[in-house]
């Protein structure tokens, strides 16, 4: 987890309490889950989908990431980094 990430911790967590996150599956992500977390996390996965569709490999990418973050606001987590309570 990066210096960054550790800062989000608490709106992360907040989040997913309230929950406002969706997962997205190996499918997209090579092959481990990725939570995106935030109160757009609806909105930012139809963006998300669309982009993949765009794709040339239909892979959740570094480009996707950052226009999600940029425009919902959104985090993007390692499974490994969601508490277990939260994981699906």
């Amino acid at each position: 987890m990066t210096a960054e990430q550790q800062k989000l911790i608490p709106a992360r967590d907040e989040n997913l309490k309230n929950g406002n996150y969706t997962v997205l599956n190996g499918e997209y992500t090579k092959n481990f889950n990725v939570y995106v977390v935030g109160e757009n996390h609806k909105e930012a996965i139809d963006y998300i989908m669309v982009a993949l569709d765009r794709s040339t490999d239909n892979v959740l990418g570094f480009g996707i990431k950052m226009g999600s973050q940029k425009k919902y606001g959104v985090s993007f987590w390692d499974e490994a980094d969601i508490p277990e309570e939260y994981r699906k």
